[in-house]
């Protein structure tokens, strides 16, 4: 089975179990800490992976570490992965989980381009007036692209909404040629 397709196996089985429980928020928000514990501690998340320790011994650990912060029932899921040496597509799992939430609740995802940061109120405004411009309700990651010189560009559901300067001098280069 390649990657993709254990990522989003898993992720869904993960994802009805949690709606099933009545739990499908809670465990989206214990995904994302899980996944911060493994970018701030790469070594744990390495330990998970090596094939040379037992999983038994990789199902100790997750328990010492997760036990009594997350449910019981995701710990469950990540001795599963152990158990089926899937930890692996941990990232896939849970992209495809947070896409079955976001489809759920009527959300599309979103790239908002930008050369500096751009978050909170703003953000938000970006992700009203591009949802207003497709007819869904869209959530927004951004990107930096120093290229774009200024403005911004926003990659929604197959859509390209361009507002940058660079895009500005594009198309004025293309009229200057005609």
């Amino acid at each position: 089975m390649d990657t993709l397709t254990v990522a989003n196996t898993y992720g869904r089985a993960l994802f009805d179990a949690a709606a099933d429980g009545g739990i499908v928020d809670a465990t989206r928000e214990e995904l994302s800490g899980i996944s911060g514990v493994f970018k701030e501690n790469p070594d744990l998340r390495k330990l998970f992976l090596l094939p040379t320790i037992a999983g038994e011994n990789k199902k100790a650990v997750a328990k010492r570490v997760f036990e009594g912060r997350i449910s019981r029932e995701l710990l469950n899921f990540i001795c599963i992965l152990i158990d089926k040496r899937r930890v692996g597509a941990w990232d896939g799992i849970v992209r495809c989980y947070e896409k079955l939430v976001d489809e759920r609740d009527g959300f599309t995802k979103g790239v908002l381009y930008s050369v500096i940061p751009v978050e909170g109120e703003t953000l938000g405004r970006f992700e009203t007036e591009s949802g207003k411009a497709i007819g869904k309700k869209v959530r927004l990651e951004n990107r930096i692209d120093e290229s774009l010189i200024g403005g911004v560009m926003i990659y929604v559901d197959g859509k390209l909404i361009d507002a940058s300067i660079k895009g500005r001098l594009e198309n004025l280069k293309q009229t200057l040629s005609v």
